[in-house]
């Protein structure tokens, strides 16, 4: 699996990314020790670093005599973040925050206290999230452990090459409690592409932990975070990303969903429909945060034309008239009048009109307006043109 492409939460992040960041978030620097004190990782280090700290780098470990201090106050037995005094050896206070899988102390994540300004609650959720980052890839360290043969199998399920996607998805059906139908859906969360590494971890910690029955993690791709869910949940599952998404301060763009079909036997399609879903939902806001890829198939169409706006003249020299036109009412009518299957009653609601106003507006369009609305597959130009143009405008390719 190509890291850049698609990386899994809390296993094949860069832990000195992680650190980095944390660092800038915190504003303090940040070291993560293994169960025995030597140093794992550590930030770019502040103005606040002391000479035990500087020591303990250089030397990719702690001095005995700090190490037996560390251990008489019972160190390695805490499970809750403990404030150590180190005056006693020149060095500034500290907050020492276990990593434990389980019943076993894997390591210390460390922050500088002293002299500093308090940590505040959104500070200590951060710290959470690297935690729980760190924990698995101390507790693979230390064990040298695989992932569990579901993990192995999720993470597959987006590799690079076909034919493990293939099995991966086989292997899913028959062992691990995926449908190969449309009751399965995949769901591309699009966030903010300056996400950083701990917000992206504490964001996708809260969706497991409270959607752990309805929603599977399983990569992400650029800037979104890929899941396995069900479709009679994708609505309340929706409304709980975006509410995690914003308790966890990450930007959430969209979100695209995508049903499998019997068919379907290489997953990394469908997540490509859910993507270009989201793609669809952020570059048209009034469709909605959140579809279905079954729901807006026609503006998929539309959304994968890549080509030169001006070549819309090609398509529908009736279209082009219209988004060119001086009077954008005429644009409008028109755009009603094939919305609503040319039901006359309909039409005039929509446009708040008599029908007599609508026959003149009607009357009085450009002669290859008229043309286009009398020839059935000109007609059908005309509306996916004035689609097509209504997307371009909201990507900023027309003015």
């Amino acid at each position: 699996m190509h890291d850049s492409e698609t990386r899994l939460l809390g296993r094949s992040l860069d832990l000195q990314d992680l650190v980095d960041e944390l660092a800038e978030t915190l504003g303090r620097s940040v070291v993560i020790n293994d169960n025995a004190y030597r140093p794992v990782v550590s930030s770019v280090q502040g103005d606040e670093i002391d000479d035990l700290r500087a020591r303990a780098l250089l030397r990719r470990g702690t001095p005995a005599r700090e190490r037996e201090y560390l251990e008489s106050l019972h160190l390695p037995l805490a499970r809750r973040p403990q404030t150590v005094d180190l005056r006693q050896f020149n060095a500034h206070e500290r907050l020492a925050v276990p990593i434990r899988s389980d019943d076993e102390l894997l390591g210390f994540l460390w922050l500088i206290t002293g002299g500093l300004p308090p940590l505040r609650e959104e500070h200590f959720r951060a710290i959470d999230a690297a935690v729980d980052v760190v924990r698995d890839s101390l507790s693979a360290r230390a064990h040298n452990h695989a992932l569990s043969a579901r993990e192995t199998v999720m993470r597959s399920l987006l590799a690079s090459d076909p034919v493990v996607r293939r099995d991966a998805l086989s292997v899913a059906v028959r062992a691990h409690g995926v449908t190969r139908g449309e009751e399965t859906v995949v769901q591309a969360v699009a966030i903010g592409h300056d996400t950083g590494v701990v917000q992206r971890a504490s964001l996708g910690r809260a969706l497991e932990s409270v959607a752990r029955a309805t929603l599977t993690f399983i990569g992400e791709v650029g800037a979104a975070l890929i899941f396995l869910g069900r479709a009679d949940s994708v609505e309340q599952v929706s409304t709980m990303v975006a509410a995690e998404a914003e308790r966890a301060g990450v930007l959430l763009r969209a979100i695209g969903s995508a049903s499998l079909s019997e068919t379907d036997h290489d997953l990394r399609p469908v997540v490509d429909r859910a993507l270009a879903t989201a793609a669809v939902a952020e570059m048209l806001p009034q469709l909605g945060t959140s579809l279905r890829a079954e729901e807006i198939g026609p503006w998929l169409l539309i959304a994968d034309v890549v080509t030169d706006p001006n070549r819309l003249q090609w398509y529908s020299p009736a279209a082009y008239a219209l988004i060119h036109d001086s009077d954008q009412l005429r644009r409008h009518t028109v755009e009603a009048l094939l919305d609503n299957a040319h039901q006359v009653r309909k039409v005039c609601d929509v446009l708040h009109i008599h029908r007599t106003t609508l026959y003149y507006r009607l009357e009085n369009m450009p002669d290859v307006v008229r043309d286009a609305l009398d020839d059935g597959m000109k007609r059908s130009a005309l509306h996916l043109g004035l689609k097509l143009a209504a997307y371009w405008e909201n990507a900023g390719h027309i003015r």
